[in-house]
């Protein structure tokens, strides 16, 4: 048997990735205002409780509203992230190997419409961008499912599914991935930028190729490895 029935992967840092490690969320706002500094700030705002997540997404993309950003653009500013490698050949080799797979991520759907069109994924937990009938931005619908919520997103697919949580893993590298990967039965940190996340972990896999992660995830025929 294979030891899990469902895999959820983060975005940004895990499947997407960047040579300078910036997120979609980092680019946008140095493309449409200027300013990297934001970042930062507003990131503190919100680990002290000054602003909710919502508040925290809301602020970044007032900032593109105001410089009149739309999909072209947002685009072209996204050129700068790029699959990691093996992307496609290890989610179609997941899927072909019987696992459910699903995204649970603070990314942009626009990166995966962009990136990933064509994906394996049966659930999509991401921030939603709105265009008008001409393609300018207009809003974005913040996703209850970042930060903390992707435990409960994770919660929610395996009630649905009927698929005890021990049976649930969860790929991740980053501080919003630790309280999901404490959730999930088993969780890999893949390259993480967080100490915290590599503790909570059951393994850390440092690779340039998204397939290091197959060992973790037998077929049904194969013995399992994980753990």
């Amino acid at each position: 048997m294979r030891p899990f029935d469902l895999i959820c992967f983060d975005v940004d840092g895990t499947l997407v990735v960047h040579p300078e490690e910036k997120i979609v969320w980092e680019i946008l706002n140095h493309r449409f205002t200027g300013d990297d500094l934001v970042n930062v700030s507003r990131f503190e705002q919100y680990r002290q409780g000054e602003i909710t997540y919502a508040e925290w997404v809301a602020l970044d993309v007032a900032g593109w509203l105001r410089a009149g950003a739309n999909r072209a653009e947002i685009i072209a500013a996204i050129a700068e992230l790029r699959l990691v490698d093996g992307a496609h050949e290890t989610l179609a080799e997941l899927h072909r190997r019987g696992y459910k797979l699903g995204i649970i991520s603070g990314t942009l759907d626009i990166v995966l419409e962009t990136l990933l069109p064509e994906h394996p994924f049966d659930d999509v937990f991401v921030n939603r961008l709105r265009f008008d009938e001409k393609q300018v931005l207009v809003g974005c619908d913040p996703t209850p499912y970042d930060v903390d919520g992707k435990a409960r997103a994770l919660r929610e697919i395996a009630l649905r599914e009927r698929i005890p949580i021990e049976r649930c893993a969860f790929v991740g590298d980053a501080f919003n991935d630790v309280e999901v990967a404490r959730e999930a039965g088993f969780a890999v940190a893949f390259n993480p930028k967080c100490q915290e996340l590599a503790r909570v972990c059951d393994v850390t896999v440092r690779a340039a190729h998204l397939g290091a992660l197959l060992r973790y995830f037998p077929d049904g025929d194969d013995d399992a490895i994980a753990g």
